[in-house]
């Protein structure tokens, strides 16, 4: 397993600047290259001739952010709790790795902070918007969206972290997901209890890829077509005609219609009760020249344009 020695590390001071933050810086550094044995240079694609360490890399981040520390053992512990659901993984990148972390525990414990394309800037360019953005995600599901970190899991992480890494040298011991992970503790508290039910604990994936592998696609797993059942075979009926119902009650219910009536048809309108004798009717017959024909008159005037 890769680990900065201790002469490399007192160049690296003497070379570069750490803010002030350099005890963190290094603290972290060694615990990210102990958990996924990932390589401890980088380099910015704007200046490709200047290798970027990651103790130094995390200690220009510390200065630019001006963030609480409590952010950064926040980030570490992220970070346990990714090597923890990924025990084989390895990282193909210590930088990645780190300021996604970062970048979401500011965002879950202060209440004001900085926008992903502000990220870019910290980051020294390494990483483009678009990158920085599928980090993020990609981070949050991997972690299955477990972000929050308890206070006194928070406490006890740090005294342990200073404890365990104090020494530029290994080795170091490595962390149970239980004492990191309220959920995790929970289920084993739930699982060695006989009177209740225990609940699922996050399973480790046991897979040798570099996890989390920011800024890549991942391969979808295509669903399984699930079988139709078939249909139930349709059997054709005769519909069911109601019969006609006839009824000698004069209630508006009724569904029976009124008989019609039997004779001549007869156009005629009269009024009932009032005269017998027809007010109106329909002639069979027209006219052959229309009444007022001789009073019509038509004058044709020309027109000029």
């Amino acid at each position: 397993m890769l680990h900065v020695s201790h002469s490399s590390e007192r160049s690296h001071r003497g070379a570069e600047n750490y803010f002030g933050h350099e005890t963190v810086a290094f603290l972290s550094s060694r615990f990210i290259n102990h958990l996924f044995d990932c390589p401890d240079v980088a380099y910015s694609p704007g200046n490709a001739q200047k290798p970027i360490t990651l103790a130094s890399f995390i200690a220009y981040g510390l200065h630019r952010t001006k963030l609480p520390l409590c952010v950064t053992f926040a980030s570490l512990i992220l970070l346990q709790r990714l090597k923890a659901r990924f025990p084989t993984a390895r990282g193909s990148s210590g930088h990645r790795l780190w300021i996604s972390a970062f970048m979401i525990a500011s965002k879950v414990i202060c209440d004001d902070t900085y926008s992903n394309k502000s990220w870019g800037i910290v980051a020294q360019a390494m990483f483009n918007l678009r990158e920085i953005n599928q980090m993020e995600r990609e981070m949050c599901t991997y972690l299955e969206w477990e972000l929050n970190v308890d206070n006194a899991i928070l406490t006890t992480f740090e005294a342990r972290l200073r404890e365990d890494f104090a020494k530029p040298t290994g080795p170091y011991p490595s962390y149970p997901l239980s004492m990191v992970s309220k959920r995790a503790a929970k289920a084993a508290a739930n699982a060695g209890s006989a009177s209740t039910t225990p609940s699922p604990a996050p399973e480790p994936n046991p897979t040798t890829s570099p996890i989390p592998n920011f800024g890549n696609q991942r391969q979808q797993t295509p669903p399984v077509p699930t079988p139709t059942p078939p249909a139930p075979a349709w059997t054709a009926r005769s519909p069911q005609t109601p019969s006609p119902s006839y009824s000698s009650s004069s209630s508006p219910a009724s569904s029976a219609s009124p008989a019609t009536p039997v004779g001549v048809e007869d156009y005629s309108a009269r009024v009932k009760g009032l005269d017998a004798t027809p007010i109106f009717s329909i002639q069979s017959t027209m006219p052959p020249v229309h009444p007022l024909k001789s009073q019509m008159s038509a004058l044709a005037i020309p027109s000029r344009w």
